[in-house]
């Protein structure tokens, strides 16, 4: 029986931020069968054909892919010395059949090889005649590319190889391989310096209304932590981690010109944005082991001073959120209350809404 993928809408940045743009489950999709609104994501059964490609292409885990369930595969994958997995389509043998190798994603495949466990791709020479079509190879080479930016950046020679033989065929999964596809993870930060030359002043910035965002508890995703383990590793590193789009992280940064409105952490799916607050002081934090690369706070961020760096450094964990930006609290010369404020201010928001409000009435 042919199911699709359940959609787990609290984890869904198009739900949490109804203006987000956000469409990689639906560019990863080769058969048309989801629907993108303000509410989030609405799956044909139709078309669905259940190739998980949707679920391997969402950062935040939103789409869950029964046909592919990562964590119990990755158990039985660990036991042997060498795994196949073979796709459903071209009916291959294998240790495990999976529904389209392009949904193996990158987490899952730099973690088998980095325990030593040699990993056979077998069917991707059958992608040209799949139904899946050429997302599916898409997918793969992106996969692949990104697992060898993490061998060569925390990899070592224990690492075993991941192969995906030919089979007398002229196509696989690796070839044809656009090296454009890493871009697609720059996605927001083109955005931001092709539309936005500057960052928005504080007094030109308008706030994110509060309707567009729906709170739900921040959550963590099980390709992050997977990630994360191969990201403390003890050795130093040789160079910065490059960005890349089968990476599902990311490092935030941050230009002057924050208004402190907090849109960001309250968007922020997994918690990777946080606010701090003591009874004088104000931080914004990001916490690098929870951030998946889903771009909504810079797509939330109205001054459009938020960014995504090109490389990642200071993998692993850290004690606290690295601070990036802070303020001192102010005390309102009128209710002496404390606020918060970009620039020294001598009454707070709430009194500066009853004047405005008192002059409105008024006049």
């Amino acid at each position: 029986m042919l199911t699709q993928p359940e959609y787990r809408a609290s984890r869904c940045t198009r739900f949490r931020y109804r203006y987000s743009g956000c469409s990689r489950c639906a560019d990863a999709c080769p058969h048309e069968a989801i629907e993108l609104s303000d509410e989030g994501v609405k799956i044909s059964a139709e078309a669905c054909q259940n190739c998980s490609l949707c679920a391997a292409a969402c950062p935040t885990e939103a789409l869950l892919a029964d046909k592919l369930p990562r964590i119990e595969v990755l158990k039985r994958a660990v036991k042997r010395p060498e795994v196949t997995f073979a796709c459903a389509p071209s009916e291959l043998q294998g240790d495990e059949i999976v529904p389209c190798l392009g949904a193996l994603d990158a987490a899952m495949l730099a973690y088998l090889a980095s325990r030593g466990i040699a990993v056979t791709l077998a069917g991707a020479q059958h992608c040209a005649d799949c139904i899946h079509g050429a997302s599916g190879e898409t997918r793969l080479s992106l996969n692949l590319e990104a697992v060898e930016v993490l061998r060569g950046n925390v990899g070592h020679e224990k690492w075993a190889e991941i192969s995906v033989p030919d089979e007398g065929d002229s196509r696989s999964g690796t070839s044809d391989h656009d090296p454009s596809r890493r871009h697609l993870f720059r996605r927001f930060v083109g955005r931001g310096a092709d539309q936005l030359t500057r960052p928005v002043s504080a007094s030109e910035a308008q706030p994110v209304p509060l309707k567009a965002i729906r709170f739900a508890a921040p959550f963590s995703t099980a390709g992050r932590e997977l990630l994360q383990i191969l990201f403390n590793t003890p050795q130093e590193l040789p160079t910065p981690l490059s960005a890349h789009a089968g990476l599902l992280a990311a490092q935030v940064a941050i230009r002057p010109g924050c208004t402190a409105c907090e849109a960001c952490a309250r968007a922020c799916p997994t918690g990777a944005m946080q606010v701090r607050e003591s009874a004088t002081a104000w931080q914004l934090g990001f916490e690098f082991t929870r951030c998946v690369g889903c771009g909504v706070c810079v797509e939330v961020c109205q001054p459009h001073v938020l960014y995504f760096r090109d490389t990642m450094e200071a993998l692993a964990k850290s004690p606290e959120a690295a601070a990036l930006h802070a303020l001192g609290k102010q005390r309102c010369t009128r209710c002496e209350r404390f606020f918060i404020s970009p620039a020294p201010a001598e009454i707070c928001p709430t009194c500066e809404g009853d004047d405005a409000d008192f002059a409105s009435l008024f006049g």
